[in-house]
């Protein structure tokens, strides 16, 4: 047996069918629970179908309007952003006559599917054909192709494959590829599937080019969203495409695993910056010295491996400001190549797929 064992890549995870149940369950689970804490009622009356006086100073219990006739258990600043978004979709959907279907960042905060960059605080939902009116907090999506839907407890959201598609078509790559790599590592999404459908819409529908571009550049093997922008960052920069999750091995036996391997460069990459030598609340000074310890030995043990030259780190900000990235990437020796062997859709690439500022 050789003192050094062959380094093995992760295999892409693939859909699968209990995955996605599972996921949905858990969905309508957190649903509920929001749901637990609405109120739909005036504010007049909120005191006679409550414990609590309305007009009593807020404390502990306390209830905050939503929307008119909407209200909620406690305070709205205490719950994310994403949870914001589900509570006021709540509120949308208790109102409304004909049960609503919600789209683009309303459906991928019910859905739970991370995006980079700001969604929108409205609430999105389809607008039905032909079909008028407008609703306070709420932005229509007039589509085209009708959605197909999801009931995650009371709530009709479009389904995961068509919301990442609709975020694809309009978010930047970055984000697209955040929100299909999120779908893919979790096994609720299929690739094929995905890039079929994204083939399918209308020639010259707006974003069709960059929902394919995004779905061809997918990969469930990115295990957080900064591994996808950085990833997302690669391409744009014109640089080779590097393996993902890579385990590393020597005579002691397994290493590690590595986000990204260039292997003819030899030059390892580590979406993570301090985040990996980052103390956790609550150790002991020697529970904490022990933990920065092992990451420094781990990658040690990475530097003395034969098919490893360097070791690179980075973090959000390095990996969000595009020349900063790339400085950082050129210093570790990774540069531009003329073709980087990334998978990309056949004809002109979309106008906006390489838009970072050098």
């Amino acid at each position: 047996m050789n003192a050094i064992q062959p380094l093995m890549s992760s295999p892409e995870p693939r859909f699968d069918a209990a995955s996605l149940a599972a996921h949905v369950a858990q969905r309508a689970a957190d649903v509920r629970r929001l749901r637990g804490l609405f109120a739909p009622t005036s504010f007049g009356k909120l005191g006679l179908i409550t414990n609590i006086d309305p007009y009593a100073e807020p404390a502990s219990g306390s209830w905050s309007r939503l929307r008119q006739g909407a209200f909620m258990a406690g305070d709205p600043a205490g719950l994310s952003a994403q949870e914001r978004l589900i509570m006021m979709a709540i509120a949308i959907r208790q109102a409304a006559q004909q049960p609503p279907i919600f789209t683009h960042s309303t459906a991928r905060a019910i859905l739970d599917l991370p995006s980079i960059g700001r969604d929108s605080h409205l609430i999105e939902l389809a607008k039905p054909p032909g079909r008028a009116g407008r609703s306070p907090q709420a932005r229509r999506r007039r589509t085209s192709i009708e959605p197909t839907c999801l009931k995650i407890d009371e709530l009709l959201v479009t389904t995961i494959d068509r919301t990442i598609i609709d975020s694809a078509r309009e978010r930047s790559l970055e984000s697209a590829i955040t929100t299909a790599d999120a779908a893919l590592q979790r096994e609720i999404a299929d690739t094929g599937s995905l890039l079929a459908q994204a083939r399918a819409l209308p020639k010259g529908s707006r974003g069709c080019k960059m929902a394919e571009l995004a779905l061809c550049l997918a990969d469930g093997r990115a295990e957080s969203p900064l591994e996808s922008l950085s990833r997302t960052r690669m391409f744009q920069l014109g640089l080779p495409k590097p393996e993902l999750q890579v385990n590393f091995f020597d005579a002691s036996g397994f290493i590690g695993r590595v986000d990204f391997f260039w292997r003819r460069l030899g030059i390892i990459g580590e979406a993570d910056g301090r985040m990996k030598f980052r103390v956790a609340e609550g150790l002991t000074g020697a529970e904490a010295e022990e933990r920065v310890w092992r990451a420094k030995r781990r990658d040690d043990r990475l530097l003395r491996h034969p098919d490893v030259a360097k070791i690179g780190h980075w973090d959000w900000g390095e990996a969000l400001d595009s020349p900063v990235f790339a400085r950082m990437m050129a210093e570790l020796g990774v540069r531009p190549v003329r073709d980087g062997g990334w998978p990309v859709p056949d004809g002109p690439l979309p106008r906006k797929s390489r838009a970072v500022c050098l």
